[in-house]
């Protein structure tokens, strides 16, 4: 064979072969494309949940990656639309070393996660009670409203509403609270009436 028209034919052969290589490489990712475009879910509908959760318990992390809050619930939905979580029956457990363990629950929840607009909350609503645990200082403190708001991130516990308060033996009324659980602070905005009992004797 002539030497020249060998090597002519020997090209010819090698780009048919990278051509049909190249053609089967944009087939295989055309093919993974469609594979992957498939493989995600349609959009969820709005005001619709995309997933739910029953008996929930879950450890939220500080900052510092200690234990934060223990929540746990009936049921978690939550609504990609605005990324909030909806409880039945919540209660959230502080786990902070050093701080007398505080204990929130309520009828239903609504968690609102963190964006640049708004810090993380949980809005507690129905009848929610508040029990912090008696240390040296101070009794058992139980409090009573119908709505409140946690801000874990800032340790805060507040509510607008009525609220009635047990603080070891005396009792406090008023509309309005706010409580620090880092400083242990409580404090009443309005109205606020006391029932005092006197020291136990010696």
């Amino acid at each position: 064979m002539n030497p020249r028209l060998y090597d002519r034919l020997a090209a010819t052969v090698s780009v048919i072969l990278l051509t049909v290589l190249a053609l089967f490489t944009i087939y295989l990712a055309r093919a993974a494309e469609r594979d992957r475009v498939r493989s995600v879910p349609a959009s969820v509908a709005p005001g619709q949940p995309d997933y739910f959760v029953d008996r929930l318990a879950l450890l939220t992390m500080t900052a510092t990656g200690a234990p934060g809050y223990r929540i746990e619930a009936r049921r978690l939905v939550h609504f990609p639309e605005d990324d909030t979580a909806r409880f039945e029956s919540p209660t959230l457990i502080s786990l902070t070393p050093g701080r007398p363990q505080l204990t929130v629950t309520a009828d239903t929840g609504l968690l609102f996660n963190p964006t640049a607009q708004r810090e993380q909350s949980v809005h507690l609503s129905g009848q929610v009670r508040l029990t912090r645990a008696a240390t040296a200082q101070a009794g058992l403190l139980q409090a009573d409203t119908d709505f409140a708001i946690v801000l874990p991130d800032r340790d805060l516990v507040q509510t607008d509403r009525a609220v009635q308060i047990r603080l070891g033996e005396h009792r406090l009324d008023g509309i309005g609270m706010e409580l620090n659980t880092a400083t242990r602070q409580l404090r009443l905005d309005s109205r606020v009436s006391a029932v005092l009992q006197p020291p136990t004797p010696r």
